[in-house]
């Protein structure tokens, strides 16, 4: 017989030599533990809902002038086809001003001259996309006031030294409070826009009768803009009356260090 076909033998491992062989091979184990302490907490004054409540609705109105230059020389322009997005609507606390930036954007279809003869023109119908950015403010009188609560100084105790001549430097208590805000943002309901495309450097086309070829014109646009400013606030319901309603009680000073206008010494 070779040595392919003796039988194997088995080997019995007791327990105790098994467990002495896992002591010696296993890597797990607790690294650290502790008995968390109890962390107290106490009620706050809130509300019931947490919703999007509507401070203000206005329409603005908004003027625009630009420049624009079409990818090749036309004739005439057939159809202008505008949208007006909002990119940035940036309310600045207790100033009631709000600013706005967005954008127009003008797709334009015009036709362009391949060949002009006997007082006729032809050619073929192109287009050109741009974007006329818009930049604009406005103060808002607001229905409902967003709640922006500013965060109060931050405080520092200092001590005297051992020899009671000047402040330690190594030693000092501080306070730091600081309190988030909902940010307030607006809805775009919807948007009108009139406008003028004028001509003014045109070149004759062959002497035909008004016919100009142009690649520049000047866009007058006149655009008006329905908004709503929101903001999420803790509401109670039902409502309650604007005199009953109390403030949260912060533990520091939080109003607003305005300038006061109203002083005329």
């Amino acid at each position: 017989m070779d040595n392919y076909s003796k039988p194997k033998s088995a080997v019995v491992v007791s327990s105790d030599v098994y467990a002495a062989k896992c002591d010696k091979d296993c890597e797990a184990s607790v690294l650290q533990s502790e008995t968390l302490t109890k962390a107290v907490n106490h009620p706050w004054p809130g509300g019931d809902f947490k919703i999007p409540r509507v401070l203000a609705e206005f329409v603005v109105q908004v003027d625009s002038e630009a420049k624009i230059r079409l990818n090749e020389p036309a004739y005439e322009i057939k159809r202008i086809e505008k949208q007006i997005f909002l990119k940035q609507c940036r309310y600045i606390a207790t100033t009631n001003k709000v600013f706005f930036e967005g954008y127009i954007r003008k797709n334009i279809e015009y036709a362009t001259k391949t060949c002009s003869k006997y007082n006729t023109i032809a050619g073929v119908i192109k287009d050109t996309t741009v974007h006329v950015p818009v930049k604009f403010y406005t103060k808002v009188d607001f229905c409902t006031p967003p709640q922006i609560v500013p965060n109060p100084p931050s405080l520092v105790a200092r001590y005297f030294d051992e020899k009671r001549m000047g402040k330690d430097i190594r030693e000092a208590d501080r306070s730091n409070i600081e309190i988030f805000n909902e940010p307030v943002y607006c809805e775009l309901e919807w948007a009108a826009i009139y406008d003028a495309d004028i001509n003014d450097k045109g070149k004759p086309i062959d002497k035909i009768p008004n016919e100009e070829e142009f690649q520049e014109f000047t866009d007058k646009s006149v655009i008006y803009l329905c908004i709503k400013l929101l903001q999420k606030q803790q509401v109670c319901w039902p409502f309650p009356d604007k005199l009953d309603m109390k403030k949260k009680p912060f533990p520091q000073n939080t109003e607003w260090l305005v300038p006061d206008f109203d002083d005329k010494r």
